[in-house]
């Protein structure tokens, strides 16, 4: 039977189950889940039983990341998360965030590159202000697209990568750029083939990239492609670190961000060069959801990776 939450008689619904749920969505594991609302584990898997005979799906699935939602957990997470949130609202008021004491755990979801430029300062930060703030952090599945389905159910709080502007995603959606940076060319200094790097030159040498997707080809091959042209990608990996030193012991070239490649420029001994042809900039972008933009919480968070970009710009 497939049940419709706006549909379903209040009466007949345990508002603890949506407690219940909310937890099992956020924590990805039945334990902590358990641990969290103060219930024991068979008290956490009865309740599980119970969610799911409500609404006639298994909700959450095993994986090797823990327990994850189902296409229906991902639907019913909306306004199941909403509805707490008024109910929390009406009997709690709008509280304070207070930094200084708080224990909340934050899920964010990165590229290794926005790790690497910001969580070093923002952790230090963090060492001051809110010792004892948890953030758990996890890679983005895809490089240039947003987790929209996770950050709308609540999975992740929010998610930083190389993302388009606000009127390319879905609605719902808000974002804010963080940093900005041009692309530039790496190659090995030895590297004979690279010392001019015409459009030509560009093509013909071989080239790692930095892909996420299972298909081998990226954004540059788009642009590429736009142009009538198409390059020769030797090494498709989806980390930034891994791409600069492979291409400091190889004959590869690369495309990666100017704050990067002047980071390695002396250590790895690398060339940088403008790329031969007009490119998008790396625009580091932070996007969540608009039904946690009110979060006191959330918006502390926000106003520290701003601080912390800032610094790092």
């Amino acid at each position: 039977m497939d049940y419709d939450i706006h549909r379903m008689n209040i009466s007949a619904i345990d508002l603890n189950l949506l407690v219940t749920f909310e937890a099992l969505l956020e924590e990805h594991s039945v334990t902590r889940a358990a641990a969290r609302v103060g219930l024991s584990q068979p008290a956490m898997s009865s309740a599980l039983g119970r969610l799911r005979g409500l609404f006639d799906d298994p909700l959450f699935v095993r994986t090797g990341r823990g327990i994850e939602p189902t296409a229906r957990a991902l639907e019913l997470a909306v306004p199941v998360r909403a509805g707490l949130q008024h109910l929390r609202r009406a009997f709690e008021g709008e509280a304070a965030f207070d930094a200084s004491s708080s224990t909340r755990s934050f899920r964010l979801a990165m590229t290794d590159y926005a790790e690497w430029l910001l969580l070093g300062p923002l952790m230090k930060r963090l060492d001051r202000r809110a010792p004892e703030v948890r953030l758990h952090v996890r890679r983005l599945d895809r490089l240039f697209q947003t987790p929209d389905l996770e950050l709308r159910s609540g999975s992740i709080d929010l998610a930083i990568g190389f993302f388009g502007d606000s009127r390319a995603m879905q609605e719902g959606m808000l974002s804010e750029t963080l940093t900005e940076e041009e692309n530039v060319v790496i190659s090995r200094k030895g590297a004979r083939q690279h010392r001019s790097m015409t459009l030509e030159a560009f093509t013909a040498a071989r080239h790692a990239a930095i892909i996420y997707r299972p298909e081998p080809w990226g954004l540059i091959d788009q642009e590429l492609a736009a142009r009538g042209a198409r390059r020769r990608l030797a090494l498709a990996v989806p980390h930034f670190h891994t791409v600069m030193a492979a291409v400091a012991e190889s004959d590869l070239i690369a495309c990666v961000p100017r704050r990067l490649a002047e980071l390695y420029r002396t250590q790895l001994g690398l060339r940088v060069a403008a790329v031969p042809f007009t490119m998008p900039p790396f625009q580091t972008r932070m996007v969540w959801h608009r039904q946690s933009g009110n979060d006191p919480a959330l918006l502390w968070l926000q106003s520290e990776l701003r601080a912390v970009a800032a610094i790092s710009s």
